[in-house]
């Protein structure tokens, strides 16, 4: 606005229609200042105050809905126009309608005092039009408007050229699929897009305003009728515009992704803003009718469709009703060349983030990096996977396939620790989780693992690492880590390695102590009775093992020595005994109120360091409601510790050695203390104690209120499939001391030859001849013929026999037992869905933080917003 009288007559419109009920239609001195006076959109959402709008919707209700009725009536006086761009105060109203009406429409959805909301009737109830009298539904009319302009000439699109629609032309934005060359848009094109896609987002945001309880089955009507659109050309137009314009490649030359400045480039707005439109016209699906409730049934009756109204006849051949076109459409993608410009745009957003992270100029300024979408890019592959099954046939099938796979696992590891990113961890667990249902892609983890890709705090001490190997690796550290925020992750994570497991090679040493030293801590009798749900855990790794031991033991020497050493898990488990559970898991309870006690007189460790919010910003807890407290939060029990305790040279565990094989490992000698709490830290597993209060487990359900009962056993340890593993590792335990012994006395021999030669040797001045002076065993130390014994180390003979036909020939007869090869498949439930759209609008929520604010301050109940200081 030009000056502070402008501002102040401004506020007075607001002010007047609060105080004044039912102002007519004539008094144009009222409504014409909303579309008249701002100057741009800040002067829009800083003027009109939340409490301005609330105040006029409450007092004056038919007020607020006139004035949504007039500035609609203004937008499409102004959108019909064939020459609309030529008077710049076209233009200007046209955008301060579109304006004025995003920052009104939140409002009409949120609760009012009384409970109930405006919507139906400002939006959905059949009005008489003001100034004509006949009937029209406002929601629907604005949902069609909006999408027009979208594509109107001149505004959004370039002029039309002679011969076509002068007003609406549904034309692609940019290049890529569907559209071989870019429309050659202006900036003002791109900035007006940017105003009406925010329109459409708060059109389609009542999704936000539902608890979650009823997030599933709540109807949103303004999304409907934008998915459900019997326009298959628009919808095709939007569809190849929205993903274009959201991969589009906007770096050139030696462009750094960063920025010095915090506003965003329009085109990175638009990118951002297609991307989030393009994710909920493609999550949405119409709630189930069931019977006659009528909140289940279709939110609009489309009067005026025409008999072109597409259907399932039209598109697949079978007549079940209409479809959500967006989804009809992402799955007929099929082009490989339609495949390479969408897996290479993901990739690219992924990687231009990962160079972001660890750029030295985004490391020192702490600045945000230019149109670095990660999250939204894992979210993009998610949607694409579920919704078209070539695309993810192409992927597995792909040579990028890896390079995918490495950089979700990097942005994976790099925000485990971060609450803020625990929807985007999750979100790539359920990716990697679904692409390991396919044996294809599973092979390929085999393949060797480059980690020159990734920061040194993130590499492994392995120089023979597959991606599988790094795979389990990650799995163990979000594990490991107990953060409370990752508890809904865990389940994915390990169905990914049970999914992987048949296929697994050549698995190093330092995966398999993870992996079994994993095992030892969830097949723990306190932590089986801790929570309900970490038997489906235990499963899971046992099923790991189980497929390991069927089908791939002679191709993983070192997990198989890891699991013959600790066997006394397997045997643990078998045994399992309820009450001696019990009584465990009261004693560290116990232990925990102690700690906590001794904490508060500061002598416990400190407590783990936070990680802070960003001051000014809103955290917004996406799906919160339901989201479960507890991680792997029982610590090992005694056996565990001694198993921790009895640890060798080689990280891998050894309570189950025999004596006399125990006896003949070499002595490893007194440890550095640096070198063994780092060790510690690396290969045990040691999660944090139980508290004493009661914890929210998964799904809702208090550990308070979870009391196991011997039925609730029975109904899973008889299935376990623990007698194939136990027996299989018995017999190798035998055959592996037997190899010990006599890698032990063919050292003992080669030791007693030597001293034998030396002792025959009669040289008068003391000295020996050349050719005696030098040989002597590799294996065999230098401290003296009395200690060479002790110093032997079977370890390599044992894998190579591990590794051996020998060994296939001493394995147990396992055709009974033999598992059949069967991914666990992901299932879409409704509380994954709930959760998943929960964290849809959180992000679309944050993202309209800045620069207006256009959700803020209102009643959202999807998600919990806490604002911090």
């Amino acid at each position: 606005m030009g000056g502070e009288n402008s501002k102040l007559a401004f506020r007075k419109c607001a002010f007047r229609l609060a105080e004044q009920r039912s102002l007519p239609d004539s008094a144009e001195d009222a409504w014409s200042p909303f579309w008249l006076l701002p100057e741009g959109p800040h002067d829009v959402f800083s003027l009109v105050t939340p409490a301005d709008i609330r105040r006029i919707r409450d007092s004056a209700r038919e007020n607020f809905i006139k004035l949504i009725d007039k500035v609609f009536d203004r937008l499409l006086v102004l959108k019909a126009a064939k020459d609309l761009t030529k008077p710049q105060t076209s233009t200007k109203q046209l955008l301060n309608c579109i304006r004025i009406l995003t920052r009104l429409i939140p409002f009409a959805y949120e609760a009012c005092p009384d409970g109930g909301t405006v919507e139906d009737i400002l939006l959905w109830t059949p009005r008489p039009r003001p100034g004509s009298g006949a009937d029209y539904i406002l929601g629907k009319q604005l949902v069609s408007a909006a999408i027009d302009l979208l594509f109107t000439s001149g505004f959004t699109v370039p002029p039309a050229t002679v011969g076509e629609d002068s007003v609406v032309r549904y034309a692609i934005w940019e290049n890529g699929i569907g559209q071989t060359s870019s429309l050659g848009s202006s900036k003002d094109h791109v900035s007006n897009r940017v105003e009406v896609l925010r329109l459409v987002l708060v059109l389609a945001s009542k999704t936000m305003y539902v608890p979650p309880a009823m997030a599933a089955a709540a109807p949103n009507r303004a999304l409907h009728a934008m998915a459900y659109n019997s326009n298959k050309r628009m919808v095709l137009s939007l569809l190849c515009s929205l993903l274009n314009t959201s991969l589009k490649d906007r770096t050139q030359g030696w462009a750094i992704p960063y920025r010095n400045t915090p506003a965003m480039d329009p085109s990175d707005v638009l990118s951002l803003q297609a991307m989030q439109t393009l994710f909920i016209l493609l999550e949405y699906q119409a709630p189930s009718s069931g019977g006659n409730d009528a909140a289940t049934q279709s939110p609009v009756a489309d009067t005026e469709a025409d008999s072109s109204t597409p259907s399932m006849v039209l598109v697949t051949g079978t007549e079940t009703g209409p479809q959500n076109l967006f989804r009809v459409f992402t799955a007929k993608l099929h082009r490989t060349q339609e495949f390479d410009y969408l897996v290479g745009g993901i990739i690219r957003l992924l990687e231009e983030a990962m160079r972001s992270n660890l750029s030295l100029l985004a490391s020192v300024t702490k600045q945000p990096t230019r149109n670095v979408m990660p999250q939204e890019a894992t979210i993009l592959l998610w949607m694409l996977l579920e919704a078209n099954a070539p695309f993810k046939d192409y992927l597995v099938d792909h040579n990028s396939s890896l390079k995918l796979f490495s950089a979700l696992m990097y942005f994976m590891l790099n925000g485990y620790n971060d609450p803020a990113q625990a929807g985007m961890v999750r979100t790539i667990s359920h990716i990697i989780h679904y692409l390991s249902e396919d044996s294809r892609f599973a092979t390929r983890l085999m393949q060797p693992f480059d980690q020159s890709i990734l920061p040194s705090t993130m590499r492994i001490v392995d120089a023979n690492l597959t991606h599988a190997d790094f795979m389990i690796n990650t799995v163990y550290t979000l594990l490991s880590s107990s953060k409370p925020h990752l508890v809904p992750v865990y389940s994915s994570l390990l169905l990914l390695m049970r999914n992987v497991a048949p296929y697994l090679t050549q698995v190093s040493q330092t995966t398999a102590d993870k992996l079994v030293s994993l095992f030892d801590i969830i097949s723990s009798p306190a932590f089986i009775i801790s929570e309900p749900y970490h038997v489906r855990w235990l499963i899971y790794l046992i099923e790991v093992f189980d497929y390991v031991i069927h089908y791939r033991a002679a191709d993983n020497p070192h997990l198989i020595y890891s699991m013959i050493q600790a066997r006394s898990c397997f045997t643990r488990l078998k045994g399992f005994d309820l009450d001696k559970a019990r009584a465990e898991l009261l004693a560290l309870r116990e232990r925990k109120g102690k700690s906590e006690a001794a904490r508060t007189i500061g002598k416990a460790l400190p407590p783990l360091p936070s990680t802070p919010s960003p001051s000014g910003t809103p955290s917004v807890a996406a799906g919160s409601a339901s989201a479960p407290n507890s991680a792997l939060d029982v610590p090992t029990t005694a056996t565990a510790a001694a198993v921790v305790a009895a640890r060798g040279n080689q990280g891998t565990i050894s309570p189950a050695l025999s004596d006399k094989a125990r006896g003949k490992r070499p002595d490893p000698g007194p440890e550095p203390a640096p070198a063994k709490e780092e060790r510690q830290q690396n290969d045990v597993l040691t999660p944090p104690p139980v508290p004493v209060a009661a914890k929210t487990g998964a799904g809702g359900t208090s550990s308070q209120h979870f009391r196991p009962s011997a039925e609730w056993v029975f109904s899973w340890l008889p299935d376990l499939p623990l007698d194939p593993i136990i027996s299989t590792l018995e017999v190798l335990a035998v055959c592996t001391d037997r190899v010990a012994e006599e890698v032990q006395r063919d050292a003992e021999s080669s030791i007693a030859q030597l001293d034998g030669a030396m002792t025959g040797l009669d040289v008068k001045d003391g000295s020996h001849p050349a050719h005696l002076s030098s040989p002597k065993p590799s294996n065999v130390s230098d401290a003296g013929p009395t200690a060479l014994p002790a110093s032997v180390d079977p370890t390599a003979a044992i894998l190579r026999w591990l590794s051996s036909e020998a060994m296939a020939k001493a394995m147990p007869d396992l055709e009974e037992s033999m598992p059949e090869i069967r991914p666990r498949l992901q299932v879409m439930s409704p509380a994954l869905v709930v959760w998943s759209r929960s964290l849809l609008w959180s992000l679309i929520y944050g993202s309209g933080m800045k620069p207006f604010g256009i959700w803020k301050n209102t009643q959202v109940r999807l998600f919990l917003v806490k604002n911090t200081p």
